[in-house]
């Protein structure tokens, strides 16, 4: 079961089936954002994430999303060895047997066909698609500041992807995200100044202690 999961593949259903798939299940968002640098993110392991980046740098999510080649030619070791769902950008990565999504239009909007994110230069805001499409409620935005701090670009150090561009699109992705609830509650556990409505990773996980899940049991709503 380790061997498939780190291929990154379900047996069953592809993510053309997973609409709702997770109607009213928290979801966690976690990015990359220096904020994330000292937060004890082991208590999520009980709960469904959805992982940006090089969030595997320190935590294993239940699905990792990215979109940039360079991501995968940097750390195709690191990413293959995570447990994680590998879900990415067709064409950002080159082994194969990973789901993709392909980029629809320019801008970003809500999907109902989660093999078809929209928007162009925010990671976040195409998380958010899929938590939207999967029916999670509520989304936590954790390490999603979009500001560095403490000459940190991210919780890692430097990012040497980061351009100056980077900190306006997460902005922006931030502002989609703010204006396109639809009827979903979104929290913020991040340090960024877009969503107002903002709580402690400690105060979101008692809002979700009734509602935990193993990895196991979120594999198997996904792939049945």
């Amino acid at each position: 079961m380790i061997n498939e999961k780190r291929r990154g593949k379900l047996e069953g259903l592809s993510p053309r089936h997973w609409y709702m798939r997770l109607k009213d299940v928290p979801c966690f968002i976690i990015g990359n954002a220096p904020s994330i640098k000292d937060m004890d993110l082991t208590s999520l392991y009980n709960h469904f994430t959805i992982g940006i980046n090089r969030v595997f740098f320190k935590f294993d999510p239940t699905i990792l999303i990215w979109q940039d080649l360079a991501l995968w030619i940097q750390e195709k070791k690191r990413v293959v060895e995570c447990e994680a769902i590998k879900y990415c950008r067709r064409g950002a990565e080159t082994k194969g047997g990973f789901y993709n999504f392909k980029l629809g239009a320019s801008k970003a909007s809500i999907t109902h066909d989660l093999t078809v994110l929209n928007g162009r230069g925010s990671s976040g805001s195409l998380a958010y698609q899929l938590a939207w499409a999967l029916g999670c409620d509520p989304i936590f935005l954790v390490g999603m500041d979009c500001k560095n701090k403490n000459g940190m670009t991210d919780f890692y150090g430097k990012n040497p992807m980061h351009k100056p561009h980077t900190l306006p699109n997460c902005n922006r992705g931030l502002k989609f995200i703010r204006d396109n609830t639809h009827g979903r509650t979104v929290l913020s556990c991040s340090e960024d100044e877009v969503i107002k409505n903002k709580i402690s990773l400690e105060e979101a996980l008692a809002m979700c202690k009734d509602k935990t899940y193993t990895r196991e049991e979120l594999v198997n709503i996904l792939s049945k």
